[in-house]
């Protein structure tokens, strides 16, 4: 925090801002958050800093289930910039939160075409997974396996990429070493829950435990995080707890995942049911 405020008084603007905002909405403050991001907005004049921080708070708003708002600030950032990637695919994502999973398959497969990433082609395959279309699902998490093997040939750092997609799509052991190789370099809420997911995957969830809660420990609200949280909590035997954090998940965002946000929901009612 110190750092973020230092470098907003020696050299304000945009990407410090956004920056500021993260760093509270890490602390759990989304209000705050909020607030820097609307002011940024503000006081963006070109059209490319316009739908990044639109883009930023309509993130926001979907992490925190308010779909309507994230809708909006969706809207002002393809005013802004019609083409922009970031902002198309939160549609996509707000399209299947609403139902629409045949207009969010379509939309994420236009932006997939244009950038073959990780994160995306995940999403697509999720997608696919949610349409009952298994084949173009493993097919999508095959080109994230060639993607990072390409990118790891050519120096490229995709320990993260790899962990979470080997961890929900892919292969146990690869996820594994592949998170404990981030947290060696980098040990973030974001690895931590990584770590934490991997090792769940391996059957490990009495160590992976203490990384579910150093994921959410500075107040982070992220539904993904929860749910992992609960998972690994349900399965060393810790049945409050478990329902406690899968209905957080399920509360803050219950789109958080189309292959997430189901067995949430369903392992909430096991859990309800053994109480």
């Amino acid at each position: 925090m110190t750092a973020a405020r230092t470098a907003d008084e020696r050299r304000p603007g945009i990407p410090v801002f956004c920056r500021l905002a993260y760093v509270h909405e890490l602390r759990g403050d989304t209000d705050a958050s909020h607030r820097i991001l609307t002011q940024a907005l503000d006081s963006a004049t070109g059209p490319g800093d316009r739908a990044y921080v639109a883009t930023a708070l309509a993130q926001l708003a979907f992490g925190h289930g308010t779909f309507t708002e994230a809708g909006q600030w969706v809207g002002t950032a393809l005013r802004a910039d019609p083409d922009y990637l970031p902002a198309l695919e939160i549609r996509a994502r707000l399209q299947y939160a609403r139902g629409d999973l045949r207009s969010a398959t379509n939309g994420m497969e236009q932006i997939v075409a244009r950038y073959p990433l990780p994160g995306q082609l995940v999403a697509l395959g999720e997608l696919y997974e949610a349409a009952g279309r298994d084949a173009d699902a493993r097919a999508q998490y095959r080109l994230v396996s060639a993607w990072t093997a390409l990118a790891r040939a050519h120096g490229v750092d995709t320990d993260l990429d790899t962990a979470l997609a080997e961890a929900d799509h892919g292969d146990p052991a690869a996820a594994l070493s592949a998170a404990r190789a981030e947290w060696a370099k980098r040990q973030t809420v974001h690895t931590a829950d990584a770590l934490a997911w991997a090792l769940h995957v391996n059957d490990r969830d009495a160590e992976a435990l203490p990384y579910t809660e150093r994921a959410t420990a500075p107040g982070y609200r992220n539904a993904t995080f929860l749910y992992h949280r609960g998972i690994v909590e349900r399965a060393v035997n810790n049945t409050a707890a478990a329902r406690r954090d899968l209905t957080a998940a399920l509360a803050l965002n219950p789109a958080f995942s189309p292959t997430g946000a189901q067995p949430a929901r369903e392992a909430v009612a096991t859990l309800k049911g053994a109480s």
